[in-house]
């Protein structure tokens, strides 16, 4: 996806956690993500659900010409170690996409997650930074 250094991480989640989270009725889960090359972290808006501050590595994103859409796979690890894959679309020129877990381990093993996602800044190639929103429960 992209390289960067994780000190640049820093100051992109700086960044993140002044941008003001956007709720939809039917969400029970939001927080916020800061991308650095294809290092992701996710930060939730309550420190109580168990991928508040997940760290992981994204695959590069795939742009789908036929469909005029881009795609892409996250694997996320917990701070107990457990992993959770989720998989995003956006349309092309849209500002929102969607997400939906796909498989995960220990805890995650019978979630299904899903929601949406925005980015909100992006700091030159290398960093982008936005919020998300969905049901986890």
């Amino acid at each position: 996806m992209r390289n960067a250094k994780m000190v640049v991480c820093l100051g992109a989640f700086a960044a993140c956690v002044g941008v003001p989270g956007l709720s939809v009725a039917e969400d029970n889960c939001s927080g916020h993500y800061v991308d650095v090359g294809s290092k992701h972290i996710s930060i939730s808006n309550d420190s109580s659900l168990p991928n508040d501050g997940a760290i992981g590595d994204c695959d590069a994103p795939l742009f789908s010409t036929a469909k005029s859409t881009w795609i892409g796979r996250c694997t996320l690890q917990d701070k107990d170690g457990d992993l959770y894959t989720y998989e995003w679309t956006r349309r092309a020129g849209a500002e929102k996409g969607l997400w939906n877990q796909v498989s995960g381990t220990g805890k995650y093993v019978d979630w299904k997650w899903s929601g949406w996602f925005e980015e909100t800044r992006i700091k030159g190639p290398d960093i982008s930074v936005g919020r998300w929103g969905g049901n986890c429960r």
